[in-house]
């Protein structure tokens, strides 16, 4: 059929409304559940500080005659280890007239814009934690700190393939680079014979598996695996209930919540954590700070100066070099 002739067709308005929906849709993964995990620290200058310290070795045999005089035993001092801090930064600038139109899915932009960017920020520093391979540097005049993530920090239980090396602090810091290894499969028992060195080095039980999606996969393989999801709750797991529908891994040492980190998709790494003893130090926090006005327009910097400090490595273990 024929189109009538003159009709006034929706093709010849000049007064139609847009039809736009008052939301924005952001699916991008924005989830920390590290940085949630982890405790918080303050730190007061650049290169952020502590101490660990060991028992001596066990003895059956530790016996004396008695009244007999003694020889003082031998004593070892704490060995002192830190992390250079990060100066994590984002910037946004807004002209006056976008920042006060009428707009849909938000209102005035520039607090929309400084949302999402503290969202950025915080997914950069997550993406420091779990770096298997970023090392600790020092600032200079003309050099930005950097802080060292897990990788380099994981120092005592390293289950690492081949010609792979564990890091090492070096001047205090984790600072030596990690060479590679022979990538091998994701097992059960290297978690086992991980959960079980963590045991023996530290008396502690890991709560934690962080691993990539695809190690997520073939940990679901795993015998011993609740086939049941099941909400951790209460104690010093009840910060990994942020991931929903964790599963839970029943070792011989311990129950692990395993949390599939998108971060980490075709990472070579596995973490074995208890964040107890792992805490973010920040130095003043998340800072907005309004630059100066050079026209138009308003500027603003986002900061956050912060290190991850693994306070007890012997708490913890990775496992490296496996087939991404």
């Amino acid at each position: 059929m024929t189109v009538p002739t003159n009709l006034y067709q929706k093709a010849s308005l000049k007064g139609n409304r847009e039809d736009l929906l008052d939301k924005i849709y952001n699916t991008s993964p924005s989830e920390v559940p590290l940085s949630s995990a982890c405790g918080r620290a303050t730190a007061v200058t650049d290169f952020h500080e502590w101490q660990t310290d060991v028992l001596g070795s066990a003895s059956a045999s530790n016996k004396m005659i008695d009244g007999d005089d003694v020889t003082l035993d031998a004593q070892a001092a704490t060995v002192r280890i830190g992390n250079h801090l990060q100066i994590f930064n984002g910037t946004v600038g807004v002209s006056r007239r976008a920042n006060i139109v009428k707009k849909a899915g938000r209102g005035a932009e520039m607090g929309y814009l400084k949302g999402k960017k503290m969202l950025e920020l915080k997914r950069n520093i997550e993406a420091m934690i779990v770096s298997p391979t970023q090392v600790a540097i020092a600032a200079t005049t003309s050099v930005a700190g950097q802080s060292g993530g897990l990788g380099v920090q994981l120092v005592s239980n390293p289950l690492h393939n081949g010609a792979g090396a564990t890091a090492a602090w070096t001047s205090g810091a984790p600072t030596a680079a990690i060479t590679a290894g022979t990538n091998r499969t994701f097992t059960k028992t290297l978690l086992d014979t991980a959960c079980q060195n963590i045991f023996i080095t530290s008396g502690q039980f890991a709560e934690m598996l962080v691993v990539s999606p695809a190690h997520k996969t073939l940990f679901s393989a795993f015998a011993s695996v609740a086939q049941n999801r099941i909400d951790v709750k209460g104690g010093k797991n009840s910060q990994a209930t942020i991931v929903g529908g964790a599963e839970v891994y029943l070792s011989d040492f311990g129950g692990l919540t395993v949390v599939p980190h998108y971060l980490m998709a075709g990472s070579d790494t596995a973490y074995v954590l208890n964040t107890d003893y792992i805490e973010l130090a920040f130095l003043d926090g998340f800072k907005t700070t309004d630059l100066a006005k050079t026209g138009d327009s308003d500027k603003v910097l986002i900061t956050a100066d912060a290190c991850l400090a693994v306070r007890a490595p012997t708490a913890q273990a990775k496992i490296t070099n496996l087939t991404p």
